[in-house]
């Protein structure tokens, strides 16, 4: 009997855990706190969105870039889309800039 009881507990203990998905409305501090795939999530869904716009918005562009703004300290309470809008902001400006 109390195996049947110690079994379903122990089930649910080693099966993982529906982990939070990061959204655009989450900060950069929960950016940071996020493991890789999340991360790696949310940013293919900018990529899928923003590619058609300029080749180069790809999901590893987008990691890169929200990772090194979310790394200025004054940013931390700044949310990933005000990141990734200026991600796309900045790209489409240095695109815009003649080549020397």
């Amino acid at each position: 009997m109390r195996r049947l009881t110690i079994l379903p507990l122990a089930a649910a203990l080693l099966m993982p855990g529906a982990a939070h998905a990061l959204s655009m409305t989450d900060t950069l501090q929960a950016w940071r706190e996020s493991s890789a795939m999340d991360r790696l999530q949310l940013a293919t869904r900018f990529g899928k969105s923003f590619v058609s716009v300029n080749e180069s918005f790809t999901a590893g562009y987008f990691v890169k870039c929200i990772d090194e703004v979310a790394g200025y300290s004054n940013a931390q309470k700044a949310r990933i889309e005000d990141a990734m809008r200026e991600c796309v902001a900045s790209q489409l400006r240095m695109k815009a800039q003649p080549d020397d």
